[in-house]
């Protein structure tokens, strides 16, 4: 187990292409998490955690520690999509692996921007 582990990723770093965008996708979800860790603010009024345009009111209320599930979100995707890339890359799928650590960054990037009008509106 170790040394498949260790195989794949000396065979990951050795792709300069797929390397850049695991690193860069782990930086920006870590990033993200602490961008929402400091945008925290403890209250105990219910604040905004979730936007939909498919409900009765736009913004739902709840506890603002319900909020510390974006940060989970971003380190699940900072560990779960590197492990991914990794797989594919080592089953020999190089295009499928740098597709999807792409789509993951532009993932988190999404998730960033509906994060930051979330929490504009939640501590006003």
């Amino acid at each position: 187990m170790k040394t498949n582990i260790t195989t794949a990723l000396k065979l990951l770093f050795s792709d300069r292409l797929v390397a850049s965008l695991t690193i860069l996708l782990v930086v920006v979800c870590i990033a993200y998490c602490i961008y929402v860790g400091v945008s925290l603010r403890p209250s105990d009024l219910q604040v905004a955690v979730h936007y939909t345009a498919f409900g009765g009111t736009t913004f739902y209320r709840d506890k603002w520690y319900y909020l510390i599930t974006f940060i989970v979100f971003g380190l699940i995707i900072a560990v779960m999509h590197p492990i991914l890339t990794v797989k594919l890359y080592a089953q020999g799928r190089r295009q499928i692996a740098v597709l999807f650590v792409t789509l993951s960054l532009l993932l988190i990037l999404v998730a960033w921007l509906i994060t930051w009008s979330v929490l504009r509106i939640a501590f006003l």
